[in-house]
């Protein structure tokens, strides 16, 4: 399916369609994933939208890896991920991280890949980014098989079928299947091996992926090859050659060439087995893909012995025992590298458990807290609204200035009463209120919340400034993100100085790094830069002159928390303040 688009289309829509059609049609298309990624990123790069680049940038570097240009794909991951790193897109991160690992570990710089995945882990956990923890945990499993790990790469693997059951990805459950049915066949299981393979088989057969066909009939080749099914062997190696030759996958291409030698070997079939062990080796030393030319000297080297061609047989053995010795210095230095990083991450791992268990806990008392909050505030608006209607009573009876005075100031009191009770209502309303998304009119809002705030005694002496860009297009939650301004602009009015020059509450809002920023700046009181890291807790006021319940930047942070945002501050005494919060688009 070829992404579409009409008049009414935004290129960054169109980008993200590319996007989104370019990983679709990974599984069975990677050249026409290519087309639409290099299209996306023309786009982005003609729009200078970096956010929008670097997602590009990052999904070509994932098919350039698969394609083994790791070069070029290591170039484009690198580039993606100090945009990412800049604006702190965890996701992002995570994803050009992944694809460094990939190409790491698939040269058999394991260390390193392992490394990479374990910090990808971590992220995608806490996003509960399940469909890419399922790729990251695949990914493991192969890692702790090259270590000898089996167990870990059992759980490994286990553990990304679960994660891809979560998002029903069968492509990402049928990948774990393919090395599951390997471990199986090494250990003598071979029913359980035959059985996940074609399991594996009728899921990709089912999902269209063609890609990963390829290595589940690689996969049930293998397990043909030891039953001494070697007809059958060999027309499964042989699709999944094609496969893997028509998809680009030259690590594919690799590992089958190199057991298709080695069934041609057991068939005694040598000139057809030395043919394609040395296509094998060819694509190992072209892709430096190490463990392939590992095992292909070996085969080659057990062939010119069986033949008895001792002169082949020495530099074949000479070439394996060299490149064996290189890997074995390496791989034992890696090994105890990479437990060492694995055994901090599970100490973390424990560590981030009890942390989220704690959470829960607490995510439950503010649940109770939010649901006492609400009952007590709905029960107090009675007594109050009685309490109002009781002083207005006062104005017509009372007549003795005295006492007029002692209700005025009872009043006052009332109303800040009724403003906390308010306050307190709307805090817990936002907190439960269910996520309804509509495009967000920032003129119209910030207008009528300036409007709301007529009635407060310093209003008409502020010049209020509104600044928005004009092409800004932003979906969220209307209720919410009206707290937000709301809260702007009434701290703005509350702490203005009557001595500034021209006191103003200016407000910009504009889309920076794919994130939309709303500013709020003016020149009033400031606030002490001891008081600064204080100002966002519930009933905390750094001016107890200033009328208020305490609840207006609290609510402010929550309702950008809602939004997954983040709010800063900068603020100097005597000089004003700028609140500068950020919204993911």
């Amino acid at each position: 399916m070829r992404p579409t688009t009409n008049s009414k289309t935004t290129y960054k829509d169109e980008v993200k369609e590319l996007l989104e059609e370019a990983y679709k049609v990974r599984i069975n298309d990677l050249s026409l994933s290519i087309t639409y990624t290099k299209r996306a990123l023309k786009l982005a790069f003609r729009n200078k939208d970096e956010a929008l680049e670097a997602n590009a940038k990052s999904m070509m570097a994932l098919f350039y890896m698969v394609l083994c240009n790791f070069k070029e794909s290591k170039q484009l991951s690198l580039e993606a991920l100090k945009y990412f790193e800049k604006v702190d897109d965890q996701k992002g991160i995570a994803d050009a991280k992944f694809n460094i690992a990939s190409l790491y570990y698939k040269t058999d710089h394991f260390h390193e890949g392992l490394q990479l995945l374990l910090d990808c882990l971590q992220i995608y956990r806490q996003l509960k980014d399940h469909h890419s923890e399922a790729r990251v945990l695949k990914s493991m499993g192969t890692i702790y098989e090259y270590l000898g790990d089996i167990n870990n790469a059992i759980q490994a693997y286990e553990d990304s079928v679960d994660a891809a059951k979560k998002v029903n990805d069968l492509n990402l459950e049928s990948n774990a299947y393919n090395p599951l049915s390997g471990i199986y066949l090494n250990q003598g299981r071979y029913e359980d091996a035959m059985e996940l393979i074609e399991k594996s088989i009728r899921l990709k057969k089912s999902t269209n992926d063609i890609r990963g066909l390829g290595f589940a009939l690689y996969g049930r080749g293998k397990v043909h090859m030891v039953l001494g099914n070697y007809a059958e062997s060999e027309k499964n190696f042989l699709e999944s050659k094609k496969i893997h030759s028509e998809m680009g996958d030259m690590v594919g291409l690799g590992m089958t060439c190199n057991k298709m030698g080695a069934l041609y070997f057991l068939m005694k079939d040598f000139n057809h087995s030395r043919e394609i062990l040395k296509e094998a080796l060819s694509l190992a030393e072209k892709y430096n893909i190490i463990l392939i030319k590992f095992k292909a000297y070996h085969h080659l080297y057990q062939m010119a012995k069986e033949e008895g061609d001792n002169a082949n047989a020495l530099y074949f053995l000479e070439k394996y025992m060299n490149t064996k010795e290189s890997v074995i210095n390496t791989h034992t230095y890696d090994v105890m590298r990479s437990y060492e990083a694995i055994a901090r991450v599970r100490a973390l791992e424990r560590e981030t458990k009890v942390q989220l268990e704690k959470a829960e806990i607490i995510e439950k008392k503010n649940v109770e807290l939010d649901s006492f909050f609400y009952r007590i505030s709905h029960d107090l608006k009675g007594p109050i609204n009685s309490l109002e209607g009781l002083n207005n009573l006062v104005g017509f009876d009372i007549k003795d200035d005295v006492s007029k005075k002692y209700f005025e100031m009872y009043k006052i009191q009332i109303d800040r009463i009724s403003r906390i009770v308010m306050e307190l209502i709307n805090l817990t309303r936002m907190n439960h209120q269910k996520i309804e998304m509509q495009k967000i009119n920032f003129h119209l809002i910030v207008d009528d919340c300036i409007k709301s705030y007529q009635h407060f005694p310093n209003f008409s002496k502020l010049n209020f400034i509104k600044k928005i860009d004009q092409d800004l297009s932003f979906y969220s939650e209307w209720p919410v993100v009206n707290t937000i301004i709301q809260n702007l602009i009434e701290n703005g009015i509350k702490y203005w100085r009557n001595k500034a020059v021209e006191p103003f509450v200016k407000i910009s809002i504009y889309e920076k790094n794919g994130m939309v920023i709303i500013d709020a700046e003016d020149n009033g009181m400031g606030i002490e830069p001891k008081y600064q890291g204080k100002i966002f807790d519930m009933f905390y006021r750094a001016n107890d002159n200033i009328f208020g319940t305490g609840l207006g930047l609290y609510i402010l942070k929550r309702a950008v928390e809602r939004l997954n945002g983040h709010v800063q501050v900068k603020s100097k005494p005597n000089v004003g303040s700028k609140f500068i919060v950020s919204l993911p688009k």
